[in-house]
């Protein structure tokens, strides 16, 4: 059998040393880890009237000997927790925080407990922090007001919900609504005057409202959208007798969003016949083109709606422009043209200076005929001078403004009219005698107007059907005479062919006596 072997002196010894070495260490650790102080609990959170935090919490009960109050604040790249104060005695339950402005941002908290000696501190508490209300955003174009705020944290027992309170003009504070716990905005859509300084608050609270906590005030004056004071129609003219042009001009300091363009042709109804938007610059431009109007039938006014940044209509222009419409026609005699028109309106203080006919013959370049002076909308034109032509005449008459400003801007405008096409019918007129030779019936030559000399023969027969003379040039007539003779007195046939400036080919045939 064998015998358990007997531990040496040496051995134990040591055994001895190491427990009389270590067994305080042990008892001490132990100690510590049951004296851990312990952690605060948060009453509240709110601000102050000069918008610091103000801490609550409730006392340890413990053999604690103070408060440390720790922060987070942004160090330039990250949100970091240090410590900011401490507060010494077990029954300091009150911290502000004189170092922050509260109303600016969220301020966020924590704080732990710590007794005698050293590694005797707490656990952190929960993180509390303010209410941080957003500044107001005022809905000019639906009056109402947004509101925004973070959310409230750690409500002893629960957060029931937030209370938004307003003050109007300074006044006390008044509870306008009240939202639930997940609610972080709201609308105010109450009836609110224009033009009124108004202050918001929210408010936390708990199930019983025996807690709250408040957002600082936050304050906006309503107003209504600015008005744009004045739009100038500076003139309507037909273009290129292809569309009325309308351009106007518009006070630039108000934001505009929508001009509308107004047509009538009585100023009586009104059709709205075009908008021009801009809801990115809110300038929209200042020109339009009517291509529906029918302006060779008829002159039709304008006028210029404005609305503001909200897309309210709520200012006309402060004048109605009227195009000017011409219509003519060739007089009995087939010598003139009547020109008629209506006056131009829409210059307001300036009026119209003078009037100004153009004219082209037979699709030829325009000329200024003449000047009318203003009041007078009606013109002849002497067309005898053109028999030679096709007889296609057309016209525009352009009003002129006068120097000066209207009030509104100081350029000087035109506006024309439409063009019209006057067509003088063609005339053959042919004698039916002459005398050869005994001035001043000598000579026999139709009178010819407005016809196409392309194509044009003049010919005499003798009662043989003799053809005695023949001629293509226009202003050639016939003497009387054949192979240098003056013919017998007899009646001889004339043959005249020519074209209208429609192309059309037209014959006379007839009979011309001559007297001798």
């Amino acid at each position: 059998m064998h015998s358990k072997k007997k531990p040496d002196d040496s051995t134990s010894k040591r055994r001895i040393i190491f427990a009389i070495l270590f067994l305080p260490l042990f008892f001490s650790s132990f100690d510590s880890a049951a004296q851990l102080m312990q952690t605060p609990q948060w009453d509240s959170i709110s601000i102050t009237s000069n918008h610091h935090p103000i801490l609550s919490w409730f006392p340890n009960t413990d053999n604690t000997v103070g408060y440390v109050i720790i922060r987070r604040d942004w160090n330039g790249s990250t949100f970091i927790w240090h410590d900011i104060d401490t507060v010494v005695g077990i029954t300091q339950t009150h911290y502000i925080d004189q170092k922050v402005n509260a109303c600016d941002s969220s301020r966020w908290y924590r704080l732990f407990a710590y007794g005698q000696g050293t590694n005797n501190n707490s656990l952190w508490s929960d993180t509390l922090r303010t209410i941080y209300l957003a500044p107001p955003e005022w809905n000019v174009c639906e009056s109402t007001v947004f509101l925004q705020w973070s959310s409230y944290m750690h409500m002893i027992p629960d957060l029931a919900g937030y209370r938004i309170l307003a003050s109007e003009s300074g006044g006390p504070f008044f509870e306008i609504a009240s939202v639930g716990p997940a609610e972080t905005s709201y609308t105010l859509r109450q009836n609110l005057q224009q033009n009124t300084l108004y202050s918001f608050r929210v408010r936390a609270f708990n199930g019983g409202s025996s807690r709250t906590s408040s957002s600082c005030a936050v304050t906006l004056e309503t107003h209504t959208p600015q008005q744009p004071d004045s739009v100038y129609i500076r003139y309507v003219t037909v273009e290129n007798n292809d569309h009325i042009k309308l351009k106007w001009v518009a006070n630039t300091t108000a934001p505009v969003s929508k001009y509308k363009i107004l047509r009538s042709v009585d100023k009586m109804t009104w059709d709205n016949i075009g908008d021009l938007t801009d809801l990115t610059g809110y300038d929209p431009d200042k020109e339009f083109i009517d291509a529906t109007a029918d302006f060779q039938i008829q002159s039709y006014y304008y006028q210029i709606r404005t609305c503001d940044s909200c897309g309210v209509d709520t200012l006309a222009s402060d004048n109605i422009a009227r195009t000017i419409q011409l219509t003519g026609f060739p007089t009995l005699t087939g010598d003139e043209n009547m020109l008629k028109w209506n006056e131009y309106e829409g210059w307001k203080n300036t009026g119209v200076e003078e009037y100004k006919i153009y004219r082209s013959v037979d699709n030829g370049s325009w000329t200024e005929i003449d000047q009318v002076s203003p009041g007078t909308t009606f013109y002849t034109d002497d067309v005898s001078g053109f028999t030679g032509n096709l007889g296609t005449f057309r016209y525009y008459v352009e009003a002129f403004e006068n120097d000066g400003s209207s009030g509104f801007e100081n350029f000087k405008d035109q506006s024309r009219s439409n063009e019209i096409t006057i067509e003088q019918e063609t005339r053959v007129i042919i004698p039916n005698a002459f005398t050869p030779g005994k001035p001043p019936n000598d000579l026999f030559k139709p009178l010819l107007a407005f016809i196409d000399v392309n194509g044009y023969s003049f010919s005499i027969y003798n009662k043989w059907g003799q053809m005695i003379f023949s001629t293509d040039d226009p202003s050639e007539g016939w003497d009387g005479t054949y192979k240098g003779e003056y013919v017998p007195t007899d009646a001889y046939v004339y043959l005249i062919v020519y074209r209208t400036p429609e192309g059309q080919t037209i014959e006379k045939r007839g009979t011309v006596t001559v007297v001798r």
